[in-house]
C-alpha cells in the first residue's frame, strides 16, 4: 500500500459485516479501527438500556442527548488519530439515526446537529459504502434483526450520500475486503 494517511469511513446499516471487515482494512493498512460499539456500549450502560424491556437498541439511542454524545465522541476520536484510522460509522449514519428521531428535536437543533456530521464527512479520505439491498444482517446479540427498521435506515443514508455529495464507493457483497483494498492502492 502506498504511504499515505487514510481516513477510511464505512458507512451503511447496522448488520452489514462492516466491523469485520474494517478489522482487516486496519490490520493490512496498520490503520487503528474506531469501533462504533466502544462508543455506544458505555452509553448504553450509562443510560440504562435493558434489552428486556426494549428490543430495538437503535430506537433506544434515538434520544437527541445520546445522539449529541455520540457525534461528540466519534467526532473527538477521529481527530486524535493524526496518522489515520479506519471506523465502521461515520457521522453520516450519526445523523440518518437522528433523523429517525426528528419529533424530538426543534429545527436549529437538527439543523445544527446535520450541519456538524455533515462537515466532518469531509475529513474521510475514503468512504465505503455497504447497501443493505442484499437484506443480510449479521446478529450481535443487541442490533435490532428487523429488515424493514433496516431498510429505511439505509434510505436515509443512501438519501444522505446523495444530497450531501458523499463520494461513497458501493462495495459488493462478495470479496468485499479484496475490493476495497484494490481501491486503497
Amino acid at each position: 500500500m502506498p504511504d499515505r494517511i487514510y481516513r477510511i469511513g464505512l458507512i451503511g446499516s447496522a448488520g452489514l459485516g462492516k466491523s469485520g471487515v474494517a478489522t482487516e482494512i486496519g490490520r493490512k493498512l496498520d490503520l487503528p479501527f474506531l469501533k462504533s460499539k466502544d462508543l455506544t456500549r458505555p452509553l448504553l450502560e450509562a443510560y440504562g438500556y435493558d434489552a428486556s424491556k426494549c428490543a430495538c437498541v437503535e430506537k433506544f439511542l434515538a434520544n437527541k442527548d445520546i445522539e449529541y454524545e455520540i457525534v461528540d465522541k466519534k467526532i473527538r476520536h477521529e481527530q486524535l488519530m493524526s496518522n489515520g484510522f479506519v471506523t465502521d460509522r461515520t457521522t453520516l449514519e450519526c445523523f440518518a439515526y437522528a433523523l429517525l428521531s426528528v419529533e424530538d428535536y426543534d429545527s436549529s437543533e437538527i439543523s445544527t446537529l446535520e450541519k456538524i456530521c455533515r462537515e466532518n464527512m469531509t475529513n474521510y479520505t475514503n468512504v465505503f459504502y455497504f447497501p443493505y439491498k442484499d437484506g443480510w444482517l449479521e446478529d450481535n446479540g443487541i442490533r435490532t434483526m428487523n429488515t424493514y427498521f433496516q431498510w429505511k435506515v439505509d434510505a436515509i443514508i443512501r438519501a444522505l450520500i446523495d444530497e450531501w455529495g458523499v463520494k461513497a464507493v458501493d462495495v459488493p457483497k462478495d470479496g468485499r475486503l479484496e475490493y476495497m483494498l484494490k481501491i486503497l492502492e
